[in-house]
């Protein structure tokens, strides 16, 4: 028939060859997992563990979850008890008159402000003014009990107009404001 020479036939050879590594080479991934069910085991084994941490990771938001539902209980429980903020304010002036009369102050006057919505709207600031006639020493006395109030209570001002050299006395305007809890329609 057709006679091939050496040298032909070592070149068809290597193309035989390097045409039988291309089609190993392009179709590999296919014959790797037709004959390799160990990689499919793992990948699958790697999901489960991968939706097992979720799983785990959602019972951990719960438990965040009961915390912080737990320190906003805590915390609103120092809010003003107050249904409304005339209410609300009435508490703020007794944590006052308290303080005053512990620091043996008289309260010359006293002024509930318009009631100031925060930014989320859930909750009021209920400012009141008083007109106090302190020393220095009342008055620190007084912003101190009202810092350690039980109820979450802010100086919002302080007016100083007059120091008298001879009583030492102070004519004092003080804007306290605590927070209140808007009720809920």
């Amino acid at each position: 028939m057709f006679k091939v020479d050496f040298r032909r036939k070592h070149v068809f050879i290597a193309l035989a060859i390097l045409l039988s590594l291309a089609v190993v080479y392009r179709f590999f991934p296919f014959f790797q997992e037709v004959f390799s069910p160990n990689q499919e085991t793992e990948l699958m084994e790697k999901r489960f563990v991968k939706y097992q941490e979720m799983i785990d990771s959602g019972k951990n938001i719960n438990r965040r979850l009961d915390s912080l539902n737990k320190t906003a209980k805590e915390s609103e429980s120092r809010l003003l008890v107050g249904k409304t903020p005339s209410l609300a304010a009435v508490e703020v002036q007794k944590i006052m008159q308290e303080s005053a009369d512990r620091s043996q102050v008289e309260i010359n006057s006293v002024k509930v402000l318009k009631p100031e919505e925060l930014d989320n709207h859930r909750y009021l600031r209920v400012p009141v003014e008083f007109q106090i006639l302190p020393t220095i020493k009342q008055l620190t006395g007084i912003l101190y009990r009202l810092e350690t109030s039980p109820k979450y209570l802010t100086v919002k001002k302080i007016f100083i107009r007059d120091y008298s050299n001879k009583s030492r006395q102070l004519t004092c305007s003080i804007i306290v404001a605590g927070l209140m809890k808007r009720a809920e329609n």
